[in-house]
């Protein structure tokens, strides 16, 4: 399957744009993967002991509020148990940063997911990401569950927000993931049926742009293991950066694109009829 890249503009709004990976291509020139790969579409972040990857990319996308959605699956949790006796590591994160590395930004193995790290030379700075945590590790006192989500700032994985996700997120489900800004407040959603939640996993008063120095940025993900492991794997991507109330829906298949290039149009009517009060 070839990775497609959808730029749309919507109406009444000049200039906003909508990212859609259904698949990925590793000769994709509008992503960079760093110690990644692509197998079947799929992006592999990690899929070892002690391995780590990421994808960015290769633009900056306008963050000053946005939506978006993806689908992520780890399986084959491995090796190492953590300090509440779940096998398997480490977890993955989506990252918005303005690093000085850009689209080859990678962090460290292990607990810091390939974001974090312990100085600017291992860690991604300038940057707020979105982690999904698999493994509880004993001197991070934000790490509240051995499955768990976190809002992290500049390169540090000690998490600003957490939240305990009852159901193992490297359990080989296909996990959904809705991110939704507003400029103000930043709502994470997760569900492992893919229905959308009514209700945000995790909602954090932030300034994005601040954090990242800019109201513009790389865009991507991340993913590490240590002595735990499993594949981590990321199937597809879709950004708006506009601010979708109701949020986005799952980038589809290559065969359906048109189908959804004329419903993005469509939303943009929409939107705009919304503005003109019609």
């Amino acid at each position: 399957m070839l990775a497609f890249a959808l730029l749309a503009t919507f109406a009444g709004r000049a200039g906003a744009q909508t990212l859609a990976y259904g698949s990925f291509s590793s000769g994709d020139t509008t992503l960079k993967f760093n110690s990644s790969s692509v197998s079947g579409g799929v992006a592999v972040l990690a899929d070892t002991g002690h391995d780590r990857g990421s994808v960015f990319t290769t633009s900056q996308y306008t963050i000053s509020g946005f939506s978006a959605v993806f689908q992520f699956q780890i399986t084959n949790p491995s090796g190492l148990a953590d300090s509440t006796g779940v096998i398997g590591a480490d977890g993955i994160a989506f990252v918005i940063h303005n690093d000085s590395a850009g689209a080859s930004a990678l962090g460290s193995f292990g607990e810091y997911l390939g974001y974090g790290g312990t100085s600017a030379s291992n860690r991604i700075d300038n940057s707020v990401a979105v982690e999904f945590d698999t493994f509880k590790n004993s001197g991070n006192t934000s790490e509240v569950s051995s499955n768990h989500l976190g809002i992290d700032t500049g390169g540090s994985v000690n998490s600003i927000a957490t939240a305990a996700i009852a159901s193992p997120f490297d359990s080989g489900a296909v996990w959904t993931v809705w991110l939704d800004y507003n400029g103000t407040n930043l709502e994470v959603r997760t569900s492992a049926n893919g229905l959308r939640p009514a209700t945000a996993d995790l909602n954090r008063t932030i300034d994005i742009a601040a954090l990242v120095g800019g109201t513009s940025a790389y865009l991507g993900f991340t993913g590490a293991t240590g002595s735990g492991y499993g594949d981590h794997t990321v199937l597809n991507f879709a950004f708006s950066d506009s601010y979708v109330s109701g949020g986005l829906s799952v980038v589809p298949e290559p065969s359906t694109y048109a189908l959804f290039a004329l419903g993005l149009a469509g939303l943009g009517v929409q939107q705009w009829r919304r503005r003109r009060g019609r």
